[in-house]
């Protein structure tokens, strides 16, 4: 299939797809979008509508399109894929999907998150120490709940790190932060992924990769097609949350498998060498 790339506002998504096109096996990118089966439009924020409807590729090509958005508020305008896509009838009838941020592979890296390329990922080389962990902004009412909670347990942490900003990189003390954020996650049985300002989470997916299972506290997040999420993934009504402890302890013996599945279903699905060929999937869809 040939691909090209738009973008109606700068964004670092493109060079990052580009780069990454080179471990494709059945696509390609194209430089002339009159020759591509599919166009996809990067950088359309959604509280701009016009700017996607006024960009030049979509009034040309409209029925070739198809829209990658990260943003907190997921608007269906054109079909497509999206980080934050909440269960809807666009999602049940396959004119949306959500995947995992392209951009976290861009110059905002975790660099003590890097190891999880390696074969044996940072979660299961790591000594256990914590039941379950959260470190996260307080971008959501439902973390606010959990900040609030008194678990009264040694082996169970929760953090509010609203004063570290990930998308700033001038801010002080930002590599020891993200060292120590690794080192708790790979420390873990459970991670906590609850929603934030949108109804997904950026480190579902770097928990996955870590090789740790994630407990995903999100009731309206969409999964992802593809993954045979009930091997591993624990999903935990919003309203649960206070049971956490008794619901995640039954699952002690089986963490390890469930981390090792969660590693394998995103070498598949989410990793540098299929991210293209999975996302041009779905947009072509």
């Amino acid at each position: 299939m040939k691909v090209y790339l738009g973008a109606v506002c700068e964004t670092d998504q493109v060079g990052i797809l580009q780069s990454h096109a080179a471990f494709s096996k059945s696509h390609e990118i194209v430089t002339d979008p009159s020759a591509a089966d599919v166009i996809l439009i990067l950088g359309a924020p959604p509280f701009e509508p016009q700017r996607l409807l006024d960009y030049e590729l979509y009034k040309a090509y409209p029925e070739r399109c198809a829209i990658y958005s990260e943003d907190d508020d997921c608007l269906p305008l054109i079909p497509g894929v999206h980080t934050n896509a909440p269960i809807s009838q666009h999602t049940r009838i396959g004119r949306i999907f959500n995947y995992a941020h392209i951009s976290r592979n861009g110059q905002l890296q975790n660099r003590f998150l890097e190891e999880t390329t390696s074969p044996v990922p940072i979660g299961m080389k790591a000594e256990k120490r914590y039941l379950f962990t959260f470190q996260g902004g307080s971008t959501s009412i439902l973390r606010k709940r959990i900040y609030n909670l008194k678990f009264n347990r040694s082996d169970v942490l929760i953090e509010n790190t609203s004063a570290y900003w990930h998308w700033d990189n001038s801010q002080p003390g930002r590599l020891e932060r993200q060292r120590r954020y690794a080192e708790t996650l790979a420390a873990s049985h459970f991670v906590l992924c609850p929603r934030g300002a949108g109804v997904g989470s950026y480190r579902f997916f770097e928990v996955m990769a870590a090789g740790v299972t994630p407990v995903l506290l999100s009731d309206d997040f969409a999964l992802p097609p593809g993954p045979a999420w009930d091997t591993f993934l624990i999903q935990v009504r919003e309203r649960d949350i206070a049971k956490l402890p008794e619901i995640l302890e039954p699952y002690l013996e089986s963490s390890t498998e469930r981390g090792r599945l969660a590693r394998q279903a995103f070498d598949e699905y989410f990793s540098i060498e299929h991210e293209f060929d999975r996302f041009v999937e779905l947009a072509a869809r």
